[in-house]
């Protein structure tokens, strides 16, 4: 069985900086509403989170409700729902089971798995549309926070000879490596583990489609790992987040080359100089 917890946005904290409380917290999904931050928790997990979310809610003075969802196969009922994606004439992103796309430049086929990162979402098709612009062809990338891989592999199709897809959950590991495997994906690892993992590493484009409090908090350690004059593209964040991010990064020697926006929510292709 799922238990659903409804948790009242506080009005002390920003929805973004709530919602960052529960990322480390073990869920079958966290779902944001306008009114609500509802997260799916099983059986195996209930304890744990129910005493964790009613910390936080006492310490933030809100309350929360709960419902109930009947056992079934949620993986299957979120493959009927995915729709295949067309970035202009780009990239086409699709399922196995939607029929190919011949008029464009490069088609991606993800095993939808709930895993984040499908195209669907404004940060990563922002990001996809971004990374139009960069010359990957004989570039080392690290896709940070992979989630299915997507941009790891659109990172290959545009000619990267190496791309490391980093991430630190094991569900979103395994669903990478099922997706290199569908699109016959050569020059692609795939990796469990964090971002300190990679300090021996370096990187000509990094791909950072995380949350706004893992940017800032890791602005740097991005940037030690990225050659001068290479790129990092970052998403997951606000517009309204935006001014904070470049401030972070210019402490880094990170520059702003361009930003983009779409349905608030933001992403900038920084530089790095020397």
């Amino acid at each position: 069985m799922i238990h659903i917890y409804s948790i009242i946005y506080p009005t002390s904290l920003e929805k973004e900086d709530f919602v960052g409380l529960f990322f480390e917290l073990e869920t079958e999904g966290i779902e944001e509403k306008d009114d609500t931050l509802d997260i799916y928790i099983n059986d195996a997990q209930k304890q744990n989170a129910a005493e964790f979310i009613h910390e936080i809610c006492i310490n933030y003075d809100i309350t929360f409700t709960t419902s109930f969802l009947e056992n079934k196969n949620w993986n299957e009922q979120w493959e009927r729902s995915f729709n295949p994606i067309l970035i202009d004439d780009f990239v086409y992103v699709r399922a196995t089971f939607h029929p190919q796309n011949s008029k464009t430049e490069h088609e991606i086929i993800i095993e939808p798995k709930m895993s984040f990162g499908t195209g669907h979402h404004a940060t990563t098709s922002q990001m996809m549309r971004n990374m139009h612009s960069l010359d990957f062809k004989n570039k080392v990338v690290l896709d940070g926070g992979s989630g299915t891989g997507i941009l790891a592999i659109l990172a290959e199709k545009l000619g990267a000879k190496h791309c490391i897809a980093l991430d630190n959950d094991e569900w979103c590991y395994t669903n990478c490596l099922e997706n290199i495997a569908l699109n016959q994906s050569k020059n692609i690892d795939a990796e469990i583990g964090a971002l300190e993992n990679l300090q021996n590493k370096k990187f000509d484009i990094i791909l950072a489609n995380i949350h706004r409090n893992f940017l800032l908090e890791n602005m740097g350690n991005l940037s030690s790992i990225v050659n001068v004059n290479g790129y990092i593209l970052i998403s997951g964040f606000y517009q309204a987040d935006s001014k904070q991010l470049l401030e972070e990064a210019l402490k880094h020697h990170l520059i702003a080359n361009y930003m983009t926006s779409q349905e608030e929510w933001t992403c900038i292709v920084l530089q790095k100089k020397s």
